[in-house]
C-alpha cells in the first residue's frame, strides 16, 4: 500500500505523538509498504528526509507542541496526488489534519484519524484564568465531535480515550490501538554498568542514594508538583532519596520555585532535556519511575520504564487499566498519601521492587511494535476492502437498476 501519514508534530520534535508516528512508519515500511509523512516545517531544521514532505509553517506561531501550516498551496496537493496514495491516516486536528481530509476527499480514498490528545484537559493553555474554562471544555468536546465525523474510522491509544469520545457523542467506528514499543531500544542495564556509574557521578549521586525518576515533557498537566510535594515525607521514611526530573517544558520554572520554597534542593534535581540515546540509562539508573499525570491517553514513558525493567508507580486511570495490576506489574495510587506509601513500598523492599519490574517488562514485551504495525495494516486493508465493496455496489446498481 501507499500510505500517507499527516501530522503537525514530527522529528526533530520529541513527544508522544512523534514517537507513535515514527514507530508506525518504521513498522509499516518493515512490512513492505510505502509511507509518506506530511508535516510542518520546523524552524532551523534543514535536514531533508526521503518520504517526508514538510509544508511551510506560520512564522513564530505555536499552540502547545503544534505548529500551524501556512495556507496550503496547490503544488503541495499536486506533490501528494502524484504519490497515488491508497489511504490517509491523520494524527492531528489542526492544519495538516484538515489538509489530509481535503486530499482524501479529492482523491476519494479512505481516511482514518488517531485521536492522541484529550484537549479538554489542556484548557489552561487557551485560558489562563479558571473562570470560563468549563465553557472552553464544552467547546473542545463539540469541536472534536465535529472534526472526526468525516472519518471512516477513528483510532485511540486506550480505553480511556474511547470512553471520552463516546461521551462526546461520537458515532464513528473506534479502534483501540496502543502504540507498541521496541524492546531493543530500551534495554535494562545492570546497576554496576560503567555508564551508569559515570552518570551517577555526573549527577552527584552517592552509591546509597535512591533515585525516583520523572521523565517527559515538563508541563502543568503532568502533575510533577504532586511528586515534589511528597519528597519531604518520603525522605523521612526511606533515607537518602532524590527525585530526578528529566525533560523540559513550560512548567519548569514554577516547579523549581516549589522545590526551593519547600527546601527540597537536596531531594529534587532538575536534569533538563537529555539526548534520546541517553534515555534508557536514566531509566536504568532509577529505583522507581513515577507518573502522577491525570491526562495521559496512553503514557508511553510508563511503558518505556517497564521495558527497561524499572518498577513503576502510576496514577490510577483507564489509560493504564490493561498495563498495570496494582502490586503485580506496578503500583497504582489516587491520593498524595497513597503515592508516598507506594513509593515507600518499592524503595524499602528490593525483592518486591524486582518482582514488579520483571512482571512489568513482560507486560511491555506483549505490546510490541510488530503487533502495532500488524494491527494498523489490518485496519487499512479493512477500510480499502470496504471502499472497494462500496464502489462495486455502485457500479452494479448503475448497470442493473
Amino acid at each position: 500500500m501507499n500510505i500517507g501519514i499527516f501530522t503537525d508534530c514530527y522529528y526533530p520534535q520529541i513527544n508522544g505523538v512523534v514517537t507513535s508516528v515514527m514507530t508506525l512508519r518504521e513498522e509499516l515500511i518493515r512490512r513492505g509498504h510505502n509511507v509518506t509523512i506530511v508535516t510542518v516545517q520546523v524552524p532551523g531544521y534543514k535536514k531533508s528526509s526521503d518520504g517526508v514532505i514538510r509544508i511551510k509553517a506560520i512564522p513564530k506561531f505555536k499552540l502547545m507542541d503544534f505548529r500551524m501550516a501556512l495556507p496550503l498551496f496547490y503544488q503541495d496537493y499536486q506533490c501528494i496526488r502524484d504519490l497515488q496514495l491508497d489511504v490517509i491516516h491523520t494524527h492531528t486536528e489542526f492544519t495538516i489534519g484538515l489538509f489530509g481530509q481535503f486530499v482524501a476527499s479529492r482523491l476519494k480514498i479512505p481516511m482514518l484519524h488517531t485521536y492522541h490528545t484529550m484537549y479538554e484537559d489542556y484548557t489552561n493553555y487557551i485560558l489562563r484564568i479558571k473562570r470560563g474554562r468549563g465553557l472552553v471544555k464544552r467547546f473542545m468536546r463539540h469541536s472534536s465531535k465535529r472534526y472526526v465525523r468525516r472519518y471512516d474510522a477513528v483510532v485511540v491509544p486506550s480505553l480511556k480515550t474511547e470512553k471520552a469520545l463516546r461521551s462526546y457523542g461520537i458515532k464513528n467506528s473506534i479502534h483501540i490501538l496502543p502504540t507498541g514499543i521496541d524492546l531493543a531500544k530500551f534495554p535494562s542495564y545492570e546497576k554496576v554498568d560503567p555508564h551508569l556509574a559515570a552518570l551517577r557521578q555526573r549527577l552527584g549521586l552517592a552509591d546509597s542514594t535512591k533515585v525516583v525518576l520523572s521523565l517527559g515533557r515538563v508541563s502543568e498537566e503532568k502533575s510533577v508538583d504532586v511528586i515534589i510535594a511528597q519528597m519531604e515525607a518520603l525522605s523521612a521514611r526511606t533515607g537518602d532519596v532524590r527525585l530526578l526530573v528529566v525533560g523540559d517544558g513550560p512548567y519548569m520554572a514554577p516547579l523549581q520555585r516549589l522545590a526551593r520554597d519547600k527546601g527540597l534542593e537536596r531531594h529534587v534535581q532538575f536534569v533538563g532535556r537529555v539526548p534520546w540515546e541517553e534515555v534508557p540509562y536514566y531509566y536504568s539508573l532509577a529505583d522507581v519511575f513515577v507518573s502522577a499525570s491525570k491526562t495521559e491517553t496512553q503514557g508511553l514513558t510508563i511503558l518505556e520504564a517497564m521495558a527497561c525493567q524499572v518498577p513503576v508507580v502510576v496514577y490510577e486511570d483507564d489509560n493504564v487499566a490493561d498495563l498495570i495490576r496494582d502490586g503485580v506489574s506496578g503500583r497504582l495510587f489516587k491520593t498524595s498519601e497513597e503515592l508516598t506509601k507506594c513509593l515507600e513500598s518499592v524503595l524499602l523492599d528490593p525483592e518486591y521492587a524486582e518482582s514488579l519490574a520483571v512482571r512489568g517488562r513482560q507486560v511491555a514485551a506483549s505490546l510490541s511494535t510488530e503487533k502495532f504495525g500488524e494491527m494498523a495494516e489490518k485496519l487499512y486493508l479493512g477500510l480499502l476492502e470496504k471502499t472497494i465493496e462500496i464502489e462495486g455496489d455502485t457500479d452494479s446498481s448503475a448497470v442493473f437498476p
